[in-house]
């Protein structure tokens, strides 16, 4: 479809502009201390999600709004869909009109009470006990009125009178397509592929691939389903697959497509190691580690499958033969960091300190940034009394990264040690 590119530009300018404060205003949401904050949030919120509809579905320009929702793989069931749309629209109304009925009544109340005020000594003495009851009434929370509406942060619901609206669909569509906007070029080549073959398994692959980049996961799987209806033995789309699957957390049937993989091409190697990974999180320990020592071997040089053979050997208690899995490992690749991460907490574990520093100061040459490996190098070193040494180490880990709780804890163990030695030489 031809398109005008500086309109094009300006729409997702807009979308842009719109997304980024929308989200702000979300996130601000779990800040807001008073009522009257959390209604401005919650009113910029829907304001700026509602211009979000506005933009792609306005009346005017329609040939172009309906080819940026195809690029960008947004459909009628969308959140933004007008007609899904206003029911929050509604909701935020009736907030506001419960919000000014109960603005009306305390002034009534204020005049009722100022009339009071101004009659007799008698009366003036009888409200003021009245006042002071009162008082102690508002001083105990559980007799207070209850807030005509709330917002609960960790469930993301808004309450109005007694009624739950659940806001995180919405803010989950609004970052869904922020996270889609620089991938716009490219989704739109696939797109453009699309209208002239809407068979086209391999724009609907790479278009598939870049909603996942962009986290939209349960988009990504569809797409990855209408591949499989025009390509079912393609081992790549099964591949692809069981990776979103397990980003979704739906172990089990990632596990289904990794064996698929592997059905359609044993050689695809790291569908074995992503399997095993998933067995180990589902505690299937033994079944992860026949399956490592299957694609060990059809391939012994294979240094992911010895390291994930030495993760699982190592929850399964068995230090030794994991050792030498990760040592297995690192013959093949000396600097596979994750590889040096765990045989370095292993030496650590077995009491074997001087070969753990010696892993640990190996993984900062190539990671130097990592405040992991410096809170590591700290246990390592204060195990071997070197607590100044150590000290420097979790100093470090903390200046990369401030407040960070194992160093904080591996510091708090050394000064105390300090302190303790100081006090015996004394």
């Amino acid at each position: 479809m031809e398109v005008n590119p500086s309109r094009t530009e300006n729409y997702l300018s807009e979308l842009r502009e719109h997304s980024r404060a929308a989200i702000s205003a979300f996130n601000t949401l779990e800040r807001s201390e008073s009522l009257l904050s959390l209604r401005l949030c919650l009113q910029k919120f829907l304001k700026e999600a509602e211009d979000i509809s506005k933009v792609l579905w306005s009346s005017n320009n329609k040939k172009i709004r309906k080819y940026l929702r195809s690029v960008l793989y947004i459909k009628n069931d969308s959140l933004f869909y007008p007609a899904a749309f206003s029911g929050l629209e509604t909701v935020f109304k009736e907030m506001e009109r419960t919000l000014e009925g109960k603005r009306i009544e305390g002034d009534s109340k204020r005049i009722e009470g100022e009339g009071k005020r101004i009659e007799g000594d008698s009366k003036r003495i009888e409200g003021e006990s009245k006042r002071i009851e009162g008082n102690s009434l508002e001083e105990n929370p559980s007799q207070q009125e209850p807030a005509v509406f709330s917002y609960d942060p960790g469930t993301k619901t808004l309450m109005v009178d007694g009624k739950k609206y659940e806001l995180l669909p919405l803010f989950l569509a609004v970052r869904d397509l922020y996270a889609s906007l620089p991938f716009f070029d490219e989704l739109q080549a696939c797109t453009e592929m699309l209208e002239k073959d809407s068979q086209n398994a391999t724009a609907l692959f790479q278009k598939a691939i870049l909603l996942y980049k962009a986290r939209r996961f349960e988009a990504a799987l569809k797409l990855t389903e209408q591949v499989l209806e025009i390509v079912p033995d393609d081992f790549r789309v099964w591949y692809n697959r069981g990776v979103i699957l397990s980003e979704m957390g739906r172990l089990e049937e990632a596990i289904g497509a990794y064996d698929r993989v592997i059905e359609l091409e044993p050689a695809f190697e790291i569908a074995w190691d992503n399997k095993g990974v998933i067995l180990a999180r589902l505690g299937r320990l033994e079944e992860a580690l026949e399956g490592y020592e299957k694609v060990l071997k059809r391939n012994p040089e294979y240094a992911e499958a010895w390291a994930g053979k030495g993760s699982i050997l190592s929850a399964l208690d068995r230090k030794e033969e994991a050792l030498e899995a990760y040592s297995s490992a690192l013959k093949i690749r000396p600097d596979y960091l994750e590889a040096l991460k765990c045989i370095s907490s292993l030496f650590s574990r077995l009491g074997r300190f001087e070969e753990a520093l010696a892993a640990y100061d190996t993984a900062l040459q190539s990671t130097p940034e990592d405040p992991g490996l410096w809170a590591g190098r700290g246990l390592v070193l204060l195990e071997m009394n070197k607590q100044e040494e150590a000290l420097k180490s979790c100093n470090r880990a903390l200046e990369l990264k401030p407040g960070f709780v194992p160093a904080l804890e591996i510091k708090i163990e050394i000064l105390s040690r300090i302190s303790r030695q100081k006090a015996s030489d004394s």
